[in-house]
């Protein structure tokens, strides 16, 4: 995969799954019981993305010492950063998400523009955290 398409690749397909939902407008669960799941899956992304990158900066092994020396790394850290700003943005989405949801009428659908912005977070996010760990394994691999 080129450079441009490994970092383009996440938001583009979130994109076109957004614009998909925005289109077909299926219907968004009812409740918050989504809500829920997705601020712990997006916190569960957010700790294990600060660790490894905790990780990653402190590795003082000479493998980490060349990699820190190419263009690469700052590329490394660069996934790393947008996986974490990903699954932080999807977080306070879904918090969001929380007050929609509470204002009446009760049990209510939240607005379409939630809705879409949702679905791109939840792609984006996910894409981002694979992108991130298919680098860092293709890394250890080495």
């Amino acid at each position: 995969m080129n450079r441009t398409t490994e970092r383009l690749y996440p938001y583009a397909t979130a994109l076109a799954a957004a614009a998909a939902y925005w289109r077909l407008t299926p219907r968004f669960p009812v409740g918050e019981g989504i809500l829920a799941a997705s601020i712990t899956l997006g916190a569960i992304f957010v700790g294990f993305l600060a660790t490894v990158m905790s990780i990653v900066l402190t590795i003082q092994s000479a493998k980490i010492e060349e990699l820190r020396k190419t263009r690469f790394f700052g590329l490394m850290i660069d996934y790393l950063q947008e996986a974490i700003w990903s699954a932080l943005v999807y977080c306070a989405i879904c918090l969001i998400g929380f007050f929609l949801l509470s204002s009446p009428p009760a049990n209510s659908t939240p607005p379409t523009w939630f809705c879409v912005a949702w679905v791109f977070l939840s792609l984006s996010t996910f894409l981002t955290f694979l992108r991130i760990t298919r680098a860092l394994l293709c890394l250890i691999s080495k």
